[in-house]
């Protein structure tokens, strides 16, 4: 289902963009941004919401209830390949975790701002951090997993934010002059169509365009043209 809610979105994208692109000869005209921005955050909302509910899902089944990575692996490394543009991991109490891909990761996400939450059994989502395992800038979501009523560890996904731009960008199809980026509430530059802007300090960015905030992240996301 989310995934065709977000091909639905997509589609209406390129719908929104492509018949304002042309003026009534045939000209090239300025696009509605407004409407544009508009669309844009119900696409990365799209995205974001369905990698959330992937999460809940797989925290009620029984190889994740069983806290047993070996028997939760295969599963998760099936969905991540199918659904998730980064990397799924499970997180036991004390901190220590396992990732797909590299299984015991020998790092611990106990220092981590959303962790005291995510064992106090909260659901994290919109958190930006560089991944410990893989050194990718990352946005967390996550779930607690609990068993006969206790949190016995979390299920997170931490979405590569650089292959997230990327999809977002190739379902956009925007024309060259055109640029979106969003920013988290801190300033900080969570998805950009250059991916190497992203959580650059003090980055330079396109002022041409039309702002909205999300209210699933709080992130300011701009649409618009370049400078």
């Amino acid at each position: 289902m989310g995934k065709k809610i977000i091909g639905i979105v997509g589609v209406c994208l390129v719908l929104i963009v492509g018949v304002v692109a042309c003026g009534g000869n045939g000209q090239p005209a300025k696009m509605n941004t407004s409407v544009g921005a508009s669309a844009l955050v119900a696409l990365a909302d799209s995205h974001i919401s369905s990698y959330a509910s992937v999460l809940d899902a797989l925290a009620m089944t029984g190889e994740v209830k069983s806290g047993d990575w070996e028997e939760m692996s295969a599963l998760l490394a099936t969905v991540e390949q199918a659904q998730v543009p980064g990397t799924l991991w499970f997180v036991l109490p004390d901190g220590s975790y396992y990732s797909v891909g590299l299984g015991e990761t020998g790092e611990n996400l106990s220092d981590r701002d959303y962790f005291p939450g995510l064992m106090a059994g909260n659901k994290v989502l919109g958190d930006l951090v560089v991944s410990k395992s893989t050194g990718e800038k990352s946005l967390i979501a996550a779930s607690p997993v609990m068993r006969d009523g206790e949190v016995i560890g979390g299920l997170g996904a931490s979405i590569f934010l650089d292959d997230l731009s990327g999809v977002i960008g190739m379902e956009l199809a925007l024309p060259a002059d055109m640029v979106f980026y969003a920013t988290a509430e801190d300033g900080e530059v969570a998805l950009h169509s250059d991916a190497r802007v992203i959580f650059e300090t003090d980055p330079v960015l396109a002022e041409n365009v039309v702002y909205e905030t999300s209210t699933l992240t709080g992130w300011r996301f701009a649409l618009g043209y370049k400078d």
